[in-house]
């Protein structure tokens, strides 16, 4: 059997990152145990610790974003379309982990927080990530174009492709997410 692809491209990404580059403490939690990809928190459970083999476990999906780049030169210059293809995990997959996804009124108020290695932190509710279209679309990402993330971007990263303005939500070395 064959592995799967998109996880062999996450276990190479966060292996490249654990070696020779020194890895960052996550402000969520800057005493988490070596080799730890992601921590996530969530009120009265003790802080769960995901490493590479834990993220390859999970459904792994793709999404394509496309977008239309404008030309300095909009009068002379035709706009150029560019798609990107991500490889991960969906959010809502992560946190069905830690979150019951039923039907209970105290966990339609949630809030989750994407935390960044340098502090970052974009956010999302409950709604959107459970009940809404967006939440196919909200992606912790291991690879794009078939090609692990550079140092500047992961080795894993958070991108809201829904949003019509894709910065503010794009959390570039993801280390934490918090339930709140």
């Amino acid at each position: 059997m064959n592995p799967n692809p998109v996880s062999c491209w996450l276990a190479l990404a966060l292996a490249a990152c654990a070696g020779g580059v020194a890895a960052q403490t996550c402000p969520l939690d800057p005493s988490a145990p070596a080799g730890t990809a992601l921590t996530i928190r969530s009120p009265g459970q003790a802080a769960q610790y995901l490493g590479a083999a834990d993220l390859a476990a999970l459904p792994q999906t793709e999404r394509v974003q496309r977008r239309t780049l404008c030309a300095v030169d909009a009068a002379s210059q035709p706009a150029l379309e560019q798609s990107l293809r991500y490889s991960g995990v969906l959010l809502r997959d992560m946190l069905a982990r830690v979150v019951p996804a039923d039907t209970n009124r105290a966990a339609r108020t949630l809030v989750f927080e994407a935390v960044a290695t340098d502090g970052y932190r974009a956010v999302f509710s409950w709604g959107e990530v459970f009940t809404s279209s967006a939440g196919d679309q909200v992606l912790i990402v291991s690879a794009q174009d078939g090609r692990p993330l550079g140092a500047d971007q992961g080795p894993l990263a958070l991108r809201a492709l829904a949003d019509l303005r894709p910065g503010p939500r794009h959390v570039r070395n993801l280390c934490g997410l918090a339930v709140r």
